[in-house]
């Protein structure tokens, strides 16, 4: 019944979770797995004397959209009790399918809904709360006229997102002991904001992007009441722990609920009432109630935006005085919505007006305007990445020639940051296009910018007849550079004495230390022996028992170099000396004798 597989549940969980969740399986510790419509509930035995409650909300495929479980597990992917779970319904466990909600509900009338609202509320009165808290959203959120439902196929469980946001911010005050190691005291109280909103997040802006801005709204406005609701319930020194965390948790909440407001068509009563409904939040350290009031009263209609918008360009962009300092997260929103819709001019002119240089950019090349962009590129871009990422457009486009102006622009700029990624496409677009020159120019930036074999040997093959003087000047730029990629070029040009050099001067550079051994043993025997007794003696001597294997061949290396040169007999005198030295050590003078061999 289920499309998902062991793999999928496998990358859920980490390997050690996934084991003791397939041995909770094995020892029959899930039990009465009930299926109602997208979602699959069971209990599983654990520690504690009452069962753990899970509840798996499916997609419309039958594929795992989220988890949940009762239990305090917080480490990143399913706890053992949802693979438990996941692996009964997957290997055939018997499964009660019975109504979802919708079904049972459907010809109650209202004293029936009353009569059973009030058995709950008689048999857990902390239920009031909940439903005092949904009857407020329900008469406080405004009600969209009717519209055709979206067919997107992806599933919203609103309680689901609840628990798991409560869940993680409780988890941030809790005491967490991994059995014989500790959080660091710095890491007490640290609230993940984006391990905990992220995937709800995430969700909202796939039903953005599948036109859906209703049920948006309403995960948002889920994310937001939960994340409220948490926050209140946290010690006072776990709020004080993490101001930044909450001031900008807070803003990407409102601009999100902005993005999913100014994407439906709100009527002028409709935004009042969702003023209102703002405002009766009150509370900024939950959202960002400035910024979501501005989207409303701005809308699409103000007179400084709609001019922004229709390409009439002023110091002050899209507003009437001085912009807010929210004003390039409410732009943003506002360029995505105008990318969805297909507003492209208007895109182009906000972005503008706004100074979004790069996305304005972005989207002449997207458009078509192909010339304008690469002058506005040339006249204002300087990062990499950016003209790295509008070349890339280009390319898309079938500007190839503009692609590589933009490239060779990149290329050319003062920039603290990596080159790299940047040089190396050029090289690759570059041959295609039969640029030599560019071509090589760039595998030369690659290679100061990255210090690697592959960026140097590229220019090695493009350089042809002029390598010699490119080599030199290459091998000049890398000589004072502190990396240990050094070496890789060292090896290859069979720069020994600069290859032994670089590790010589460094502690950084062991993991090539037996590289440099294998490739000097010929010519500079007494180099890779020297270094091999060195580390060898530092673990004996300091009787680090749990290494002497490393210490141990590193000697048997040492030995191949003597015998390689014909000098047993020096390194016989040598091991003799350290089993006289070490001969209390009874683990390590077996393995020494060994080496006589």
């Amino acid at each position: 019944m289920t499309p998902f597989t062991e793999a999928d549940i496998r990358a859920g969980a980490t390997m050690q979770v996934f084991d003791r969740g397939a041995s909770y399986y094995h020892n029959g510790y899930v039990s009465g797995i009930v299926q109602r419509g997208a979602l699959l509930m069971a209990q599983v035995e654990g520690s504690e004397d009452t069962p753990y409650q899970i509840v798996v909300t499916l997609t419309a495929d039958g594929g795992i959209s989220q988890a949940t479980c009762t239990c305090l597990y917080d480490w990143g992917g399913y706890c053992k009790h949802i693979v438990a779970l996941l692996l009964a319904t997957l290997r055939g466990g018997p499964i009660t399918v019975k109504p979802d909600l919708a079904t049972l509900l459907t010809g109650l009338n209202e004293a029936q809904l009353r009569r059973i609202l009030g058995g709950l509320v008689e048999g857990d009165p902390a239920l009031i709360a909940v439903i005092e808290q949904e009857v407020e959203w329900l008469t406080a959120t405004p009600v969209t006229p009717a519209q055709a439902p979206v067919d997107h196929g992806i599933p919203v469980d609103l309680a689901a997102i609840r628990w798991e946001i409560r869940k993680g911010l409780r988890n941030a005050s809790a005491s967490r002991d991994y059995g014989d190691s500790y959080w660091d005291d710095d890491e007490a109280g640290q609230i993940d904001a984006a391990e905990i909103l992220g995937p709800h997040q995430d969700l909202a802006e796939r039903l953005l992007a599948a036109g859906d801005g209703a049920a948006a709204t309403e995960v948002i406005i889920a994310m937001i009441e939960a994340w409220g609701n948490g926050i209140a319930d946290l010690d006072e020194w776990v709020i004080e722990n993490n101001p930044d965390v909450l001031i900008e948790s807070a803003t990407d909440l409102g601009a999100l609920l902005a993005e999913a407001l100014l994407s439906q068509a709100l009527t002028p009563d409709q935004r009042g009432q969702w003023l209102a409904r703002v405002e009766d939040w009150a509370n900024d350290d939950v959202v960002n109630l400035d910024l979501v009031e501005t989207a409303l009263e701005q809308w699409w209609d103000a007179p400084a935006l709609v001019a922004a918008m229709q390409g009439e360009i002023t110091e002050k962009g899209a507003w009437e005085g001085a912009p807010p300092i929210y004003a390039e997260e409410l732009t943003l929103a506002r360029l995505r919505i105008l990318a969805r819709q297909g507003r492209t001019q208007e895109y182009i002119h906000l972005a503008e007006a706004e100074g979004q240089t790069s996305l304005y950019i972005h989207m002449l090349a997207r458009d078509g305007q192909v010339e304008r962009a690469v002058a506005e590129a040339v006249a204002y871009l300087q990062s990499p990445t950016e003209l790295l990422s509008l070349a890339r457009t280009l390319a898309a486009q079938d500007a190839q020639p503009a692609a590589l102006m933009v490239a060779a622009h990149g290329l050319g700029v003062t920039a603290q940051v990596s080159k790299t990624e940047l040089a190396r496409w050029t090289v690759d677009e570059a041959q295609t296009a039969g640029d030599r020159d560019l071509a090589l120019g760039a595998a030369q930036i690659a290679f100061t910018s990255s210090l690697e074999l592959a960026d140097y040997q590229a220019a090695e093959r493009l350089a042809g007849a002029g390598w010699p003087a490119i080599k030199a000047r290459l091998l000049a730029h890398l000589a004072p550079a502190y990396s240990s990629r050094k070496v890789d070029v060292y090896l290859y040009e069979k720069m020994l004495k600069e290859a032994m050099a670089a590790v010589d001067g460094s502690l950084y550079y062991d993991h090539y230390l037996e590289r440099v051994i294998e490739a000097t043993r010929a010519e500079y025997p007494d180099w890779g022996i020297g270094k091999c007794k060195q580390l060898a003696e530092s673990i004996m001597n300091e009787g680090k028992a749990k290494y002497y294997d490393t210490a141990v061949e590193r000697l048997r290396t040492a030995r191949d170099i003597y015998v390689q040169h014909n000098r047993q007999a020096e390194w016989l005198t040598y091991l003799n000396g350290l089993i006289a030295l070490h001969g209390r050590k009874y683990k390590l003078v077996p393995m020494l004798a060994r080496l006589r061999k």
